[in-house]
């Protein structure tokens, strides 16, 4: 029976089947040759046969042209059904592959989801599968000349021809009948240098042409330059001389391949809090326990570390990690943030061989770090979502930091969450895993773990401004006389604010409207420092008008819910011996002084939160507190919960910084816990409650929730269409109960259209992921359907 290939595009298709490609597999060609050079022979590490290509990557026609994927899996055929199938173009040898266990992963989000595989290859499995690629065909040696046409002529000879020659339709049917040896190379990088093209002769003879002489023998003896600039500095010869060369074809600019990056190893230098010593040999019998070579998936052991500081949490998370390393393993160490990544990565590389995956890397840095991964090398790998795809046949230990941060949901694609990919990646490799976080929420509590580490909190220097009963804004009193304080002692200080701009609206003062945006039902965002209203949602801008558009009263002015402008103006004002800096998304200081030491302020939004620590910080200032927990999240609570206790990480000294919030509701349960004089138990209380009350309504991770967002630019369609899908998954057999709405998306309009949500419930993933196959995802006529499964904000638009 003829074999299929099931094979995994990065677009956003399930996977499709192809026949297998004819002809025998190229030879990959060596660095520094070009495209086209390979030969006959299989390639190394190519499959020899169809069921040997598992996990390689593949060409397969495309839409006119080529794609190139995953072969997932292969199975046998009918050859009936064979003859529907076209052929796979070629496979494309050497390079990455994918794993067993990240295939598992990938099938299990996407099936979780709701959303063809193919999305999820695109988000986080993507790489080597983008390009650009060299396609070449050559006939095959037993089909006759005359059964290529009027291009038999072309193809009559043994070589390779470039296949953006032909037309697609030829290139189809020939390849259905077998009548071509084809394939496809990756592009590889390449920099136009200066090269020696022909030795010296008479023509650089004489002392008049010493230079050029020196020069081209430099050339020769060094390699390809630069420029002439650089080959006249190089051979220390002038300008003139070396472009003389250029001029009389002695050298010339060619493309020239770029050598193999070296593996690049991260350099130990760590800094607070996160300066732990670890020997390997420490890490090693300090941290086997839990290491199960070969462990069965169901059985792979699970620790949940919670509470301590940042530094505490990295004391005992390191050792275990280092254990595997220790024992000729890989670890995989997986966190929300860039930043992080290099901060952890330069820490762990203290303790044992650490390798970092970033989207600063270069691409050829990325192939290095990607292939001694796949080679074994026993290492701790630290990167962000998308190392989760990398192949680690080693893998035996993965820790996910700040395992509950909402910054592992992913707000586009699969909307999935790191950490269940990361949970299902280690249960695939048969992997002990672990989560870090500073606080044990309900949904990582549910995760099964099989021991629970709780480090003991430090108790933090806080207090709350109440701002019923205080005067100022955006800066109440005692607020500013704590400022002043930090400029008299020439210290730090960070304030915190929600939102960037000067303020949340314009607004006129006579009848309390306020400038809407045209496409969004938001208010207009006042950016004084440009004297312009901008859109946080749709981005578009518009100068302030004269007058209110609803009254026309000329009383327009800023209305409360200060920006990162307004309170920086506001701290300016208040402390100007000090510098003030921003940090948001609309302007970024040069940090580098206060990280040096020096005083100042920093005024940004929570991104502020993610900085490395400051070494003389003595005062934190949430502006907004209430802000961090009144959202529609039902995660909300633990949330802003988890940032009060990460507060004091933000310093790198011994000395803790007075934290501060202005608060409406100091009445709040988050804000009790956090003051409480018994810490741990009122921490241990909240959670208990948290759980308790999910558990009752029926919230995640009692329950599995989806959102199903429906639009269009005309509201009664968007409004019809939504209730065309309520009465589908009703009718399917959906209880009432686990089938929510249709109603206005708490953001009604966005971007000119209008929104309608749908919440499906169920009992466990499967029975959700079931539910979801009745949601018609292009259901047509102008309407767009989107789903995401385990949502963290209901009032986020989903693009």
């Amino acid at each position: 029976m003829p074999e299929v290939l099931h094979v995994w595009l990065p677009v956003p298709v399930p996977g499709l089947d192809y026949l297998p490609p004819h002809g025998p597999a190229p030879r990959a060609p060596e660095a520094g040759a070009p495209a086209g050079a390979g030969d006959d022979a299989p390639a190394r590490g190519a499959p020899g046969t169809a069921g040997e290509g598992v996990g390689r990557r593949v060409a397969v026609p495309w839409q006119g042209g080529l794609r190139v994927g995953w072969v997932a899996d292969v199975r046998q055929a009918s050859a009936a059904e064979a003859l529907d199938l076209r052929p796979a173009i070629a496979w494309v040898a050497g390079g990455p592959t994918l794993g067993a266990a990240v295939r598992a992963m990938v099938a299990a989000q996407a099936a979780r989801c709701a959303v063809p595989v193919g999305v999820s290859v695109a988000a986080f499995a993507a790489a080597g599968l983008r390009g650009p690629w060299h396609h070449h065909l050559r006939r095959d040696p037993d089909a006759p000349v005359d059964l290529f046409g009027a291009e038999g002529r072309r193809l009559a000879d043994a070589g390779w021809h470039d296949a953006a020659l032909f037309d697609v339709e030829s290139l189809d049917a020939w390849r259905r009948h077998g009548l071509l040896h084809e394939r496809v190379e990756e592009a590889q990088a390449s920099d136009r240098r200066l090269v020696a093209l022909r030795p010296a002769d008479d023509a650089l003879a004489g002392a008049a042409r010493e230079g050029q002489r020196r020069a081209l023998a430099w050339l020769v003896d060094q390699g390809p330059s630069e420029s002439a600039a650089a080959l006249a500095r190089d051979a220390g010869v002038s300008p003139g001389a070396a472009r003389a060369l250029v001029a009389k074809g002695f050298a010339g600019y060619l493309e020239v391949t770029r050598p193999p990056a070296s593996v690049p190893w991260v350099t130990a230098s760590p800094a607070a809090p996160f300066d732990v010593e670890t020997p390997l040999d420490r890490g090693a019998s300090a941290s086997t326990a839990g290491l199960r070579d070969g462990a069965d998936a169901a059985t792979a052991p699970g620790l949940l570390i919670t509470g301590g500081d940042a530094r505490a949490r990295w004391e005992a998370t390191l050792p275990w990690l280092v254990g595997a390393v220790a024992a000729g393993r890989q670890a995989l160490l997986l966190v929300p943030e860039h930043g992080q990544a290099e901060t952890l990565s330069r820490a762990g590389a203290q303790a044992v061989p650490t390798l970092r995956w970033g989207a600063d890397l270069a691409d050829e840095q990325r192939s290095a770090v990607a292939g001694e991964l796949a080679a074994g090398t026993p290492a701790l790998l630290v990167g962000t979502y998308p190392a989760l795809a990398l192949d680690l046949p080693g893998l035996s230990r993965v820790a996910v930091w700040d395992a509950a941060s909402s910054s592992h949901k992913q707000l586009a694609g699969a909307r999935s969450v790191g950490r269940r990919d990361a949970l299902e990646l280690a249960r695939a490799a048969g992997a002990a895993w672990a989560f870090v976080d500073p606080l044990a929420t309900a949904e990582l509590r549910a995760a099964g773990a099989d021991r629970e580490i709780v480090l003991p909190r430090p108790r933090p220097r806080a207090a709350l401004l109440d701002l019923r009963h205080e005067r100022g804004w955006p800066l109440c009193a005692p607020l500013v006389r704590l400022l002043r304080q930090v400029a008299e002692r020439r210290r730090q200080a960070l304030l915190v604010v929600p939102r960037r701009g000067y303020a949340a609206a314009l607004g006129c003062r006579s009848c309390g409207e306020v400038v809407m945006c045209p496409h969004c039902d938001l208010p207009l965002r006042w950016h004084a420092r440009i004297e312009r209203l901008r859109c946080h949602r749709c981005g578009v801008e518009a100068a302030a008008p004269d007058a209110c558009p609803a009254c026309g009263a000329p009383d327009l002015a800023p209305r409360p819910g200060a920006g990162t402008e307004w309170v920086s103006e506001a701290v300016q004002g208040v402390v100007p011996t000090l510098s003030v800096l921003r940090w948001d998304r609309d302007q970024r200081d040069d940090l580098a002084p206060l990280l040096a030491g020096e005083p100042g302020v920093i005024v940004g939004t929570t991104a502020a939160l993610r900085l490395p620590p400051l070494p003389d910080l003595a005062l934190v200032a949430l502006t907004a507190g209430d802000a961090l927990h009144d959202h529609e999240d039902v995660r909300a609570e633990e949330g802003s919960l988890r940032v009060l206790l990460s507060l004091t990480d933000l310093a790198s000294s011994a000395r803790r910084p007075l934290l501060v919030a202005q608060v409406h509701r100091p009445e709040h349960e988050v804000w009790r816990t956090w003051l409480a004089d018994d810490l741990d138990a009122a921490v241990a209380a909240f959670t208990e409650r948290v759980a308790a009350r999910r558990r009752a309504l029926g919230y995640p991770p009692a329950r599995q929730w989806a959102r199903v967002q429906i639009t269009h630019r005309d509201r009664g369609a968007a409004a019809a269409a939504a209730h065309a899908l309520a009465g589908r998954l009703t009718a399917a057999g959906l209880p009432p109960d686990d089938v929510l709405g249709p109603a206005p998306a708490p953001l009604a309009r966005a971007r000119g259209r209008y929104a309608f949500h749908v919440l499906v419930r169920a009992d466990d993933e499967a029975t959700l992921a079931a539910r979801l196959v009745h949601v018609d995802a292009r259901p047509g006529g102008g309407v767009q359907v989107r789903v995401d499964v385990d949502p963290y904000d209901i009032e986020t638009w989903l693009d």
